[in-house]
């Protein structure tokens, strides 16, 4: 009886440890479409952050785009690109553990990108090399699904998609900023003349970039 009990514990134990570890796991994402290349073919190493941020100096806090504007940095990519932080073992800086030197992938057709979704709040960002295609201040209502469209025409012949999302979760009574980033090199001609997928709340990536998300990283 008494093993019995200690059966039935440890398999209590066991399923309340997963029950609290599912939901972090499952909130992590990568980006789907086009589809990057890995240096790892670990499922957890791929979903998890690059860094968490308040582990690491900053004063972190709920609204990052003031914080940004306060500290002089012009984009969520100036940020990420520019900000002194250490990347978990074996990451790039830059690309975390994607191979910006992999296959070089299709431009998808319509202007398709496809992620895992944003389930956490905070921005993102999407550039193809200098150009700014995509960009949210929170990524996880303005893009509610896992589809949006962005504009490929400025990629003439080969360019690199760089994906950036900073999560931002309240955790332990303060905010955790997690690091993600991604680098995809791309082959062929983008267009713009695909029609834009609307998301849930009627955002749209072609209204994005009416309001300005298309931008050169030089200006």
């Amino acid at each position: 009886m008494v093993s019995s009990l200690l059966s039935t514990l440890t398999v209590a134990s066991a399923l309340s440890s997963m029950a609290l570890l599912a939901p972090t796991a499952d909130a992590h994402q990568i980006v789907l479409l086009p589809e990057p290349q890995w240096k790892t073919n670990d499922k957890d190493t791929k979903y998890n952050p690059l860094a968490f941020l308040e582990n690491q100096g900053f004063k972190t806090q709920e609204d990052f785009k003031s914080w940004r504007d306060e500290n002089g940095y012009k984009s969520l990519r100036d940020f990420m690109d520019r900000a002194k932080y250490t990347v978990t073992e074996s990451a790039d800086f830059s690309c975390g553990f994607t191979d910006p030197k992999g296959t070089p992938q299709p431009i998808p057709a319509g202007n398709a990108m496809r992620s895992t979704g944003y389930t956490h709040d905070g921005p993102c960002e999407v550039w193809l090399d200098d150009t700014m295609v995509l960009d949210g201040d929170n990524c996880h209502e303005k893009f509610p699904g896992k589809d949006y469209t962005v504009d490929y025409s400025s990629c003439k012949g080969t360019c690199t998609l760089r994906w950036y999302w900073l999560g931002v979760r309240f955790l332990k009574n303060s905010y955790s900023w997690q690091v993600y980033k991604a680098c995809i090199p791309l082959t062929g001609s983008g267009s713009s003349g695909a029609p834009p997928t609307t998301q849930g709340n009627g955002t749209s990536a072609d209204s994005s970039k009416s309001s300005g998300s298309q931008k050169n990283l030089r200006e």
